[in-house]
């Protein structure tokens, strides 16, 4: 998952497209929460957590992360 947002921002679809799966499912939702609790990644509009058009990006602990 980490892989897939060097790219750039992705919302929940692109992010399951990118791991094979036709749509989000809940270990996704669970990953994400998870990833942003830990601060690898980052919502784009962090005032609506819940927003359709809600992406995440990587962030530099992420991007340090990922390395390991």
């Amino acid at each position: 998952m980490l892989a897939a947002l060097l790219a750039g921002p992705l919302g929940k679809a692109e992010l399951a497209r990118a791991l094979g799966r036709n749509r989000p499912s809940g270990q996704l939702h669970e990953a994400v929460r998870r990833l942003v609790q830990r601060g690898a990644i980052t919502p784009t509009i962090p005032e609506k957590p819940n927003s359709r058009l809600q992406k995440y990006r990587l962030t530099t602990a992420g991007k340090r992360l990922r390395r390991t």
